[in-house]
């Protein structure tokens, strides 16, 4: 109760907030499969003091909110049986808490995320009424979508930071999940080239930037991860009343690629992501995502 109150006394006082909001789509790079869409709207902010375990000190501390609706399907949208798919339909509309520590040299950030699979979603509705919308040929079926469960996952990432010079910088990301939605183990390097501010008030992790310094950078990345769990693959681990599921891919190679402009009140984010395949019978993937964000 009391790290609650802290975190209230801090939105009310402190200043530095941001707002994005970032839209996912394959359609960016023309196909319509796999992690084909994607909404998410998230809220950061800087906090005064500390927080449960983290200690404000010479450190950072930012707590980010974030709810989100991700859109799922088979490479085949329009057949009626399942033994067409390459991957079941699936929807997953959630809600993310994070709260970040950020040193000078390196950030610790803890989430705890959960939220819904199946039609509660909304994941459907949403793909065929944009479909319709857009007069797309290829409307969904979504035959045997995973059902209706209620999921959760306890998130975290490790950051270090290595700056080579000025504008040039590698960090190596390591991310573990834990929950009933995804269990899995992952490492990502990134380069960044350009012009970007000190660790503690970067985008490069979408900190809040109380200077409003200006940035402008590119940067590329490398990661590989390990899938114990995907259950918007395998269904739920412990009550899958799913009508079709699959085994999900352990092994899963990641590259990414993009830029970041911050002005003085906005940040605008451009990236494309490559993955290999999730399941046996999938292939690999990219999508592109857009990123508007305004400090106020």
């Amino acid at each position: 109760m009391l790290g609650f109150v802290i975190l209230f006394s801090n939105f009310l006082i402190s200043q530095n907030q941001q707002l994005e909001l970032t839209v996912s789509n394959d359609k960016f790079v023309f196909t319509d499969r796999y992690y084909t869409s994607g909404l998410h709207l998230t809220y950061r902010k800087g906090l005064n003091s500390d927080l449960l375990f983290f200690k404000k000190e010479d450190n950072k501390l930012q707590v980010n909110v974030m709810v989100g609706n991700e859109t799922y399907t088979p490479k085949n949208l329009t057949s009626f049986n399942n033994q067409n798919f390459d991957r079941p339909y699936a929807g997953w509309l959630f809600g993310k808490i994070e709260l970040g520590q950020i040193k000078q040299k390196s950030a610790l950030f803890l989430a705890l995320e959960s939220g819904v699979t199946g039609e509660e979603s909304l994941a459907g509705k949403l793909q065929i009424a944009l479909h319709e919308f857009l007069d797309i040929n290829s409307r969904p079926t979504w035959v045997d979508e995973i059902s209706y469960n209620w999921l959760f996952n306890f998130k975290t990432v490790y950051i270090n930071d290595i700056q080579i010079n000025k504008n040039n910088s590698i960090q190596n990301h390591i991310s573990a999940s834990i929950g009933t939605k995804d269990t899995y183990i992952g490492n990502d390097v990134y380069y960044f080239f350009g012009n970007f501010s000190d660790f503690q008030n970067t985008s490069r992790l979408n900190l809040v930037d109380v200077n409003q310094t200006k940035e402008f950078f590119g940067f590329i990345s490398a990661g590989y991860k390990y899938v114990a769990l995907n259950a918007l693959i395998q269904g739920h681990v412990f009550n899958d009343e799913a009508p079709f599921t699959l085994i999900a891919a352990n092994h899963i190679l990641k590259f990414s690629a993009g830029a970041v402009l911050r002005t003085k009140k906005n940040v605008f984010k451009i990236g494309y992501y490559y993955n290999t395949k999730e399941t046996i019978s999938s292939s690999s993937h990219v999508y592109g995502a857009f990123t508007f964000g305004f400090l106020f």
